[in-house]
């Protein structure tokens, strides 16, 4: 009888096929785990090449270069300040300051809002054994409302002046190291002011009551001037003249068109008359007008003083400052009491035109 059999039947009576059957899921087994083990590898490898590009991106981007400018011994002036960063930009300096809220920001810089700020930042700099050089900022006020940006862009009075008493050079990179305050000033209330942060030993306030000169004498005072201050020392000078409005500021000065301001004194009966080298500060309505060592030697000369400073001949002589654009003269007003130079020089000055049209004429007359 035919009889159908089963696969295990057919193992049983046949050897051969049971090893070939082992053989054959060895086999099997064998793939599988080789294949386990690349795919395994595979996956080790990714993940290290990951590794690998992650870390060099992470160094990449700590080694990029860092316009942070670290400041030794910064102090905050206010327990409502939560950081001060320094940073320096192009042509600039920034000083970074975080409050812990927007109504703190706007207590120190005396507003009640955003739009009643009427502060200027003046960066107050000590040069010349003690001597404040306050340089003016600018301010601006991040969307965040409790962070304020203030920056330092004209340098280079400061630098003249430091390299003048000091000569130390200054950069962007270490004008922060130098021994600084920054100082808000309020534009219309004048003595209302504020020490913000600093690395010098003193805020303003404790410079000022304490080291702070006399203030020059100034008198004869034209109508649109507000005040007039100095930075005297033996090397320079600053005359800073603050106009009330825009409108003074600009017709005192010419309208900046063909503009000069100058200075005249008088010695002996001679009379003496030397331009100031200017900056013009349009946001505050201001002129800043210099006159250094180096343009005092040859008017020291004529004067006969060789051996003259320029703290000696601002505190000594009575000196008048008026603006001219060749054609007009406006005086402005006179150091250390009144003086009449520049009407005397203008006199001198007709006298010698009329004698030089009156020998001309007389010589054609000859010929």
């Amino acid at each position: 009888m035919d009889e159908k059999k089963g696969f295990g039947y057919k193992l049983q009576k046949n050897p051969f096929l049971v090893v070939l059957l082992i053989v054959v899921i060895g086999v099997a087994i064998f793939m599988i785990s080789t294949l386990s083990s690349a795919l395994k590898d595979k996956i080790k490898q990714a993940e290290e090449t990951t590794a690998v590009e992650t870390t060099a991106a992470t160094t990449v981007a700590v080694t990029e270069p860092d316009d942070t400018i670290a400041i030794d011994g910064l102090k905050k002036y206010s327990d409502k300040i939560v950081s001060v960063t320094a940073h320096k930009e192009k042509d600039r300096v920034a000083l970074r300051v975080e409050y812990d809220k927007k109504e703190s920001l706007l207590a120190d810089h005396l507003a009640d809002n955003a739009f009643s700020i009427d502060v200027v930042p003046m960066f107050c700099f000590y040069i010349d054994n003690g001597l404040q050089v306050k340089c003016p900022g600018e301010l601006r006020l991040l969307d965040s409302g409790n962070v304020v940006m203030y920056y330092l862009s004209e340098v280079d009075d400061y630098v003249n002046a430091v390299g003048l008493t000091d000569e130390l050079t200054v950069t962007l990179d270490n004008i922060l190291n130098t021994g600084f305050n920054l100082y808000i000033e309020h534009k219309t209330n004048d003595g209302v002011g504020k020490t913000i942060c600093g690395s010098y030993a003193q805020t303003v306030e404790d410079f000022n009551s304490k080291h702070a000169g006399k203030p020059a004498e100034v008198v004869d005072v034209a109508k649109g001037i507000k005040k007039v201050e100095t930075t005297l020392s033996d090397e320079f000078i600053w005359v800073d003249i603050y106009y009330t409005d825009v409108d003074s500021y600009t017709s005192l000065n010419n309208d900046f068109i063909t503009n000069f301001v100058v200075f005249g004194l008088e010695k002996g009966g001679k009379n003496f008359k030397r331009d100031f080298i200017v900056t013009e500060y349009d946001n505050l309505n201001m002129v800043r007008c210099k006159f250094d060592s180096y343009a005092l030697k040859e008017l020291a000369k004529e004067m006969d003083e060789p051996e003259l400073t320029v703290k000696e001949l601002f505190e000594n002589y009575s000196i008048s400052v008026w603006s001219t654009d060749y054609e007009k003269e406006t005086a402005l007003f006179s150091l250390n009491g009144s003086s009449d130079v520049m009407n005397n020089i203008n006199t001198e000055t007709t006298a010698a035109e009329g004698e030089e049209t009156t020998i001309s004429e007389a010589e054609v007359t000859e010929a």
